[in-house]
């Protein structure tokens, strides 16, 4: 008996065959999306990076050259023409105190009173002047050659720059007008002529080394106080 292929049999084949083509097609055409989805997920992602990169860019200030007159500032600070530090000789007590800051004191003036191992020191001002500082207090234990009261001459100030270089050094010279703003005053401009300036570099207490140089100040504001930090700009 012969077979025309149309039975059960060739049925299912032809089925499973066609099932496994369309299967075939499914898997190929999910793959071509998930392969455009990463492609596109690629692309925007390169997009954002270029933005990104774009806006930094954009963001981006080129640094400002500095001048040489900037370079050219030194720091300095205000101080009383003459200054004076009164301390004790032997230590001891302090058994009186008989200034203030601000006190005007005369020559010879009694400051204070120490109670030593070889009886009572008293303390005078060497000159006519202010009392500027007072470090220690009624009853307090001092050591020999501690500074008791500080004397400044504030009938005229000056400043003494703190940080003169040997790059600064070479810009500066004895009776040269120099033009200073005051930080506290709200850079108020104040003058001053060059008294003197060091001919070689001098330790500081921090361990840094520098030029000090002195100014006399012109036309002394009436705000300006000693202590206060000045801006010194030297000439090119």
């Amino acid at each position: 008996m012969a077979h025309d292929g149309s039975g059960p049999a060739a049925r299912a084949a032809a089925w499973s065959a066609a099932t496994a083509v369309a299967l075939q097609h499914r898997s190929r055409a999910r793959l071509s999306r998930r392969l455009l989805l990463l492609l596109g997920a690629a692309l925007l992602l390169l997009v954002g990076l270029v933005a990104v990169r774009a806006a930094q860019r954009a963001g981006e200030v080129a640094p400002t050259p500095t001048s040489v007159a900037d370079r050219l500032v030194a720091r300095g600070q205000v101080r009383p023409l003459a200054q004076a530090r009164v301390g004790t000789l032997s230590g001891g007590t302090v058994t009186r105190l008989a200034v203030e800051i601000g006190d005007t004191v005369e020559e010879e003036q009694e400051i204070a009173r120490i109670r030593g191992p070889n009886g009572i020191e008293v303390l005078t001002a060497p000159w006519r002047g202010t009392i500027t500082t007072v470090p220690v207090h009624l009853g307090d234990t001092v050591l020999p050659g501690a500074i008791v009261a500080t004397v400044g001459d504030l009938r005229a100030l000056q400043v003494e720059t703190t940080d003169v270089d040997e790059f600064l050094i070479a810009h500066v010279r004895k009776g040269q007008l120099v033009p200073m703003t005051v930080d506290a005053l709200d850079g108020q401009e104040i003058q001053g002529y060059v008294r003197s300036v060091a001919l070689e570099l001098q330790p500081q207490d921090n361990g840094d080394e520098h030029y000090p140089v002195v100014l006399d100040l012109v036309d002394v504001p009436a705000a300006l106080r000693p202590g206060m930090v000045v801006r010194v700009h030297l000439p090119e």
